[in-house]
């Protein structure tokens, strides 16, 4: 027993050795120092003071400059074309009642005579029924029957010599007129897009000369959406008199012309789902530069006029209907926001109460209720431009 009591022995001493020296390094190692829990610093983010107001929207658009009258002008005669007026050419103007194209009259004048012939044999039979119908009016006689005196008195007789002189009148009339007819001539103020017909030509009735169209007024078919027609007081409603007023441009800018708006497509485009806004100008081409027909042109439309309306920048806006505003103790609020326009780099919204602070720019993250140090900028700085 002594023997297995040695051979157990020393282990034993070994292990409660370590054991207490293990103990006393633990013991004698240092206590860390406890540190001051920290918060994170305050981001500082550039800001603005929202002071709500009126204003006058202005909606874009673009289109095609049209002429407000255009037709095909057609003969209404038969004949050949025996001279052109030298404004008779591609881009020619012309003044309304200027002769363009002159027909062979020939045939019409011998139409004319013959017609006069007509008319006064229609007249000779009259005067020679009168004198017999005078003549059977001395020697009337009642009949005792209505039908029978009538004709005894040559009454039929006289009507139907009184309507061949009228029938002979109108024939003569026509004559006349399809004499006028062989000279054509301008409807209005005008320009020729295209010519049709030359010199030598024989032309037949309804045949199309040229393609002119009206220069006293140009028009340009403006498409908007829903949301843009809901911020214009579009003339929709019978004898509703609203003229918008239009500021069109080239797409450079460089140019611009003042027109209005006073009316609206009768239907919406069922294709596009867009309305049609119709813009005016008076006299397009006696503008400086002129407004040409076919000009691509940019539109500016004067809308309405709202109240509680801030303008901020573009960037400003959160999940496009929203703002980041500062609330109590400087915390981010998430304030929602009804947009009514972006324009540019800008938008227009309401529902922001007077003096609300709104971040031009977002944190880094966004967490409601975090502290921020908002940097209030001056709307006129270049930095954070507004219209």
């Amino acid at each position: 027993m002594m023997a297995g009591l040695k051979k157990i022995l020393p282990p034993l001493i070994i292990l409660v050795v370590a054991v207490l020296v293990v103990t006393g390094l633990a013991m004698s190692r240092p206590q860390p120092e406890q540190q001051p829990l920290s918060e994170p610093p305050v981001p500082k983010i550039p800001a603005m003071i929202a002071e709500p107001g009126p204003h006058q929207l202005i909606v874009s658009a673009q289109g095609t400059v049209q002429p407000k009258r255009e037709i095909a002008l057609a003969t209404q005669v038969s004949g050949q074309v025996v001279s052109v007026a030298d404004l008779f050419v591609d881009g020619g103007f012309f003044k309304q009642g200027d002769t363009l194209l002159q027909l062979d009259l020939r045939d019409y004048k011998i139409e004319v005579v013959r017609a006069k012939s007509r008319v006064a044999e229609a007249e000779q039979v009259l005067a020679t029924e009168q004198g017999r119908v005078f003549q059977a009016k001395r020697e009337w006689r009642d009949l005792g029957n209505k039908a029978g005196n009538a004709l005894f008195l040559r009454e039929p007789q006289l009507k139907a010599a009184e309507a061949a002189v009228e029938a002979a009148k109108a024939d003569l009339d026509q004559a006349r007129l399809n004499l006028e007819r062989t000279t054509i001539k301008a409807p209005f103020d005008g320009r020729i897009r295209t010519i049709e017909v030359n010199l030598g030509q024989y032309l037949s009735a309804g045949m199309k000369v040229a393609q002119i169209f009206a220069v006293d007024s140009a028009e340009i078919k403006l498409p908007l959406t829903a949301s843009q027609s809901e911020l214009l007081a579009l003339p929709l409603m019978p004898n509703q008199e609203v003229t918008l007023p239009v500021t069109l441009s080239t797409k450079a800018g460089d140019h611009k012309w003042q027109g209005y708006m006073s009316r609206t497509d009768a239907s919406i485009d069922p294709r596009s789902r867009v309305m049609y806004g119709i813009a005016e100008v008076d006299k397009p081409l006696e503008s400086n530069p002129p407004l040409m027909v076919g000009s691509f042109v940019n539109a500016e439309i004067l809308g309405r006029t709202f109240d509680d309306v801030v303008a901020i920048p573009r960037m400003a806006l959160y999940e496009k209907d929203n703002v980041l505003v500062i609330g109590d103790e400087h915390r981010l609020k998430i304030q929602p926001v009804s947009v009514l326009q972006h324009r540019g780099e800008a938008a227009f919204i309401r529902g922001v109460r007077p003096g609300a602070i709104i971040l031009l720019e977002r944190p880094g993250y966004v967490v409601t209720g975090m502290k921020i140090d908002p940097v209030i900028i001056d709307p006129e700085n270049p930095r954070v431009q507004l219209p």
